[in-house]
């Protein structure tokens, strides 16, 4: 291996480390969050149980690197709760939690998780009144910027499972008709320029494109016109 190649490959496992390093940690970050809003009742059992189970399920799938935003789950917020809030007018007084973060805020009442680069990069507060603007660009209407936001994860994992029977159902009947053909192959042999075919079920050899001209198996050995080889190999193909 050359010392550049070496080294590249050096590089490329560390990258590969530092993804799953960075997957981890932006994962116990977030478990940690709702374990936080789940002890101090800013969400019920229920939901936190709903949103927990489709990080999961985020987290455990292998993505592309297409950029995704995913829906986790939502909540009611708790009036209750020290993250609640319903003084943005513009949101007609719907209430949200809001959560601040150096000095930046992640506001709703909706839980979305995106994936750059087929990895986890975060998880954030949004409004369900943002949810139809969620494949927009950046900054349009409350856009995420990604190439696909994933409304229900479990019907898209379902969809995926399906299109991946499809693809093994195709690639089996194609192996088959490969199989099929290959064995249809096995069966004809060219003899002194003209092609015979092997026919298991009928017991006998015959001409391909004369199947009025054969051979019974049982007459092969004294067949006149081929020599020891031909017969041998024609056995040979027999079932």
């Amino acid at each position: 291996m050359k010392k550049s190649d070496k080294i590249n490959k050096i590089i490329q496992e560390e990258i590969q480390k530092m993804g799953i390093e960075v997957d981890k940690h932006a994962a116990d970050q977030i478990k940690a969050r709702l374990d936080r809003m789940a002890s101090d009742g800013d969400i019920t059992q229920a939901e936190e149980a709903k949103i927990r189970g489709t990080l999961d399920k985020v987290l455990a799938h292998e993505f592309d690197n297409r950029d995704y935003a995913i829906f986790l789950g939502s909540f009611v917020p708790n009036p209750n709760s020290l993250l609640y809030t319903d003084r943005n007018q513009w949101d007609m007084g719907i209430p949200f939690y809001e959560i601040n973060i150096n000095g930046k805020d992640s506001t709703g009442d909706e839980m979305w998780a995106i994936i750059r680069d087929g990895r986890l990069k975060t998880v954030m507060l949004r409004k369900s009144l943002q949810r139809r603007s969620a494949g927009k660009e950046r900054f349009d209407d409350g856009g995420l910027g990604v190439e696909t936001p994933i409304f229900d994860f479990d019907a898209y994992l379902q969809k995926i499972e399906q299109e991946r029977q499809k693809k093994e159902i195709e690639r089996l009947r194609q192996q088959q008709a490969q199989t099929k053909k290959q064995e249809e192959l096995k069966k004809l042999k060219q003899i002194q320029g003209v092609w015979w075919k092997v026919d298991d079920e009928k017991k006998v050899v015959h001409q391909k494109n004369k199947p009025e001209n054969f051979v019974k198996f049982e007459d092969i050995i004294d067949y006149p016109n081929w020599d020891d080889d031909t017969k041998e190999d024609l056995i040979g193909r027999m079932n």
